[in-house]
């Protein structure tokens, strides 16, 4: 979805700032990694959003304020079950939201096949080239 350019233009100490903020915060969010061999080939990750809503100003969810604030897999780690145990570690069955590039098909397919459903909330991440994403949500999933 974003540029060779652009990908090879972020600095990793940026990315370490974030993760940095999202586990130190007073309310810090949860992760998990996958691994293979030692080496991390994806991770997941929960936080709880702040009241009244998301920071990016937008309205609350009306799956609650769980919000899955990540999910990424290597692409030769895909397809293998990782990205349903990684978001059954972050979220389980729990009411939830998340956001994800519109244009990401085969996201937003993983994602349905999980009860989420896109709520019309739509954003643009400026600093990722334009990037376009919908906010999908889930309900509590009943415990089979």
């Amino acid at each position: 979805m974003l540029s060779d350019a652009f990908l090879a233009a972020v600095d990793p100490d940026d990315r370490l700032r974030l993760w940095q903020y999202l586990l130190d915060w007073s309310d810090p969010a949860e992760a998990w990694v996958a691994s293979d061999g030692g080496t991390v080939v994806g991770f997941s990750g929960a936080r709880r959003l702040p009241a009244p809503g998301s920071p990016e100003g937008h309205p609350p969810p009306s799956s609650g304020d769980l919000e899955l604030w990540g999910l990424y897999l290597l692409a030769s780690h895909q397809g293998l079950g990782l990205g349903s145990r990684l978001l059954t570690a972050a979220i389980g069955d729990n009411a939830a939201s998340l956001w994800v590039a519109a244009d990401n098909s085969r996201a937003i397919g993983f994602y349905r096949r999980f009860g989420f459903e896109p709520d019309g909330e739509q954003d643009v991440l400026a600093g990722w080239e334009n990037l376009p994403e919908i906010r999908m949500v889930r309900p509590a999933r009943p415990v089979a």
